[in-house]
């Protein structure tokens, strides 16, 4: 197959032709590859690339033959280096294979390497000490977001047409939005992950350019009920003000403006509501929910490896953050678990008479390089930068919401924009209906 027409057919309609036998796995493969060499180069989306790749396990699957890289965190393949972007876990291999990419398997994708991500996964912008600067293949002068930023970078450049994302704070969100793609973090223990989640938070699943994608792949992964898909127009409710009290840029604002009219041109109800948090009581549990298990994986690392946990295998940030995740006691962190409680409740009260939040999917028009990821050592100017940039993500998060990052538009930098749909646990397909309606 020619790999500039394969760059552009989605994963559903390459499993049809290698269904129908019109290609064959080995010619995706061979396509694949070749996009990879020709693009890797200048956006360094790919830490590794097979010379063994894990081979397509069925022709008849839903996934038959389709090329896909794994992010180098979170579920893997046993034996399989997974070296989570930082120089402390370098070496490091999976004991065993995750749920998640056995179902992947199962349906028949062909794993061909590993996506890049920031150390440890705790940056919203894919830059790292370990690997060095992921670049948005749209505008390399920019970031392709974090810190699914390697697996979205190589889908916007046509190596694969999915690949493994997770979200803890926006990790499958952000870098959609800044590259233009379909990013859904699915509700709270939609998808396993049995050695993950972080306290909650955290989900796994897959970065897309199509709609019809996200679906079939939520239908390989997804467990459990799903909410009932309205046969009405939905009762939308719109916010664009900055979460954490900052200017939205103004293409930001327009995009999603212009978003909301076409949902409302589609007999939607639109409503403009308030800000449905406390941005200060959200962010009190940052350290409880987020780098706490960060420093999680941080203490495994060094007892598995014997490495310390020092400015020789660690970048400042972690470091700053782990100062601050060894001052927790057990009061704080209850005190974190109860102020989450009351923000789900809050979110879940103040949204009760609408089925679906539209907001953006990031505060900014643009992920700038070297201000929220990579050897960023001053601590309070990379929270205010973080902040300002990532104010509508989190929440979804903590209250385990499905919430889908779809392209709303263009910035001027010629970069896409992105708005993020978000609703109840088990919406899923509601959101994936209302983003299909919009032709994504």
């Amino acid at each position: 197959m020619d790999p500039a027409e394969y760059a552009t057919l989605d994963a559903a309609q390459l499993a049809a032709l290698v269904r129908a036998g019109e290609v064959t796995t080995e010619q995706l493969r061979s396509a694949a590859t070749e996009r990879h060499a020709a693009i890797d180069s200048e956006i360094n989306a790919v830490v590794e690339w097979y010379d063994d790749p894990t081979p397509c396990a069925t022709w008849a699957g839903p996934l038959a033959g389709v090329p896909f890289l794994r992010k180098d965190y979170g579920s893997a393949e046993a034996g399989r280096l997974v070296e989570m972007g930082s120089r402390l876990a370098a070496g490091n291999r999976a004991a065993g294979t995750g749920v998640f990419i056995e179902r992947l398997q199962h349906a028949g994708v062909q794993i061909l390497g590993r996506s890049a991500v920031p150390e440890l996964i705790a940056a919203g912008s894919t830059e790292s000490t370990a690997n060095g600067i992921t670049r948005n293949p749209l505008n390399p002068e920019y970031s392709p977001g974090g810190s699914s930023g390697g697996a979205a970078a190589a889908v916007a450049a046509g190596i694969v047409p999915i690949a493994h994302a997770s979200d803890c704070a926006g990790s499958i969100r952000i870098p959609s939005a800044a590259c233009g793609l379909v990013g859904l973090k699915p509700s709270r223990r939609r998808v396993p992950w049995e050695t993950g989640g972080w306290g909650g938070i955290a989900e796994e699943f897959v970065i897309t350019r199509t709609v019809g994608d996200a679906r079939l792949c939520l239908s390989v992964l997804g467990d459990g009920p799903y909410t009932v898909r309205p046969d009405r127009p939905l009762s939308i409710a719109v916010n664009t003000e900055h979460w954490a009290g900052e200017p939205v840029d103004d293409d930001v604002v327009g995009a999603v403006d212009g978003l909301a009219s076409s949902l409302l041109d589609r007999g939607h109800r639109v409503t403009l509501v308030a800000v449905p948090v406390d941005i200060e009581q959200l962010m009190s549990t940052w350290y409880t929910t987020f780098w706490r298990w960060v420093a999680a994986d941080v203490d495994a690392l060094c007892e598995a490896t014997g490495r310390p946990a020092d400015e020789t295998t660690l970048e400042p940030m972690t470091l700053h953050a782990l100062e601050e995740v060894r001052r927790l006691d057990v009061v704080a962190i209850t005190a974190s678990q109860v102020t989450m409680g009351e923000v789900t409740h809050r979110l879940a009260t103040d949204m009760a008479p609408y089925d679906v939040l539209l907001t953006p999917t990031l505060g900014r028009a643009t992920i700038p390089l070297h201000t929220i990821a990579g050897p960023v050592d001053d601590l309070d100017t990379y929270t205010a930068v973080d902040g300002a940039t990532f104010p509508y993500n989190y929440l979804f998060n903590v209250a385990g919401w499905p919430s889908l990052s779809v392209p709303a538009g263009v910035g001027p930098t010629g970069l896409p924009i992105g708005a993020q749909l978000s609703a109840p646990w088990g919406s899923e397909h509601m959101l994936l209906d209302l983003a299909q309606s919009l032709g994504h």
